[in-house]
């Protein structure tokens, strides 16, 4: 902390307690990896089930059989856990390249605040799975992602809250498109991803 300079003084303070009260180090590669992930998912996602199971004109035909219910089901928890692994395996690397702790305080917190939020769509998701409604899966986890990043959006940086409200929306217009759920979901969990990242890249992991 410099004596001689107040301006420069009170720069140093405010950063200290922003990196104590928030949690930056988000990397843009996380966002560009979990939308490639998102991406490729969807497309098998659609390899799956298009063709034979659901009309993405508005007629419904046949929503889920046993079968595709085990794959999809398959499919995205590997989905989960391959973008997870990559997203956390960015954000700790530019933690470290920030100097800061990957797991403190802040990093708790919105963990705890943001699994609720998913958590509880999730279990929605399963219900609606159970109920065979496959079609209304995309839309709730669209929905239930937005309001879980939305939840932490003081806790991070403020671009989360812009990408919180896009998935929000894509969330609502795929329960109105309800036959339409895979191109929102590969809209909102994989090309918006890739441009939030590449914008976060720009900003942040290029920053001098």
């Amino acid at each position: 902390m410099s004596k001689d300079n107040p301006v420069e003084s009170l720069n140093e303070i405010k950063s200290m307690m922003q990196r104590t009260s928030k949690f930056t180090s988000i990397s843009g590669w996380s966002g560009v990896w979990v939308g490639v992930v998102g991406m490729i998912s969807a497309w098998i996602a659609y390899l799956f089930i298009l063709t034979d199971l659901v009309n993405y004109r508005g007629v419904e035909k046949v929503l889920i059989t046993s079968e595709i219910d085990i794959k999809i089901m398959i499919l995205g928890i590997i989905t989960l856990i391959i973008a997870c692994t990559g997203g956390f395996y960015f954000m700790i690397r530019k933690s470290a390249k920030d100097g800061t702790k990957f797991i403190n305080p802040v990093t708790k917190r919105i963990l705890r605040k943001f699994l609720f939020v998913l958590v509880v769509g999730g279990i929605v998701g399963l219900i609606f799975i159970n109920n065979l409604s496959f079609a209304y899966v995309a839309p709730t986890t669209l929905l239930f992602y937005g309001l879980s990043l939305y939840t932490v959006e003081r806790d991070t940086i403020i671009e989360i809250k812009y990408l919180a409200i896009c998935e929000i929306i894509l969330g609502l217009l795929a329960f109105y498109f309800i036959f339409n759920g895979l191109l929102f979901w590969f809209v909102g969990f994989g090309i918006l991803h890739v441009i939030f990242g590449l914008w976060m890249v720009r900003k942040y992991d290029y920053k001098a």
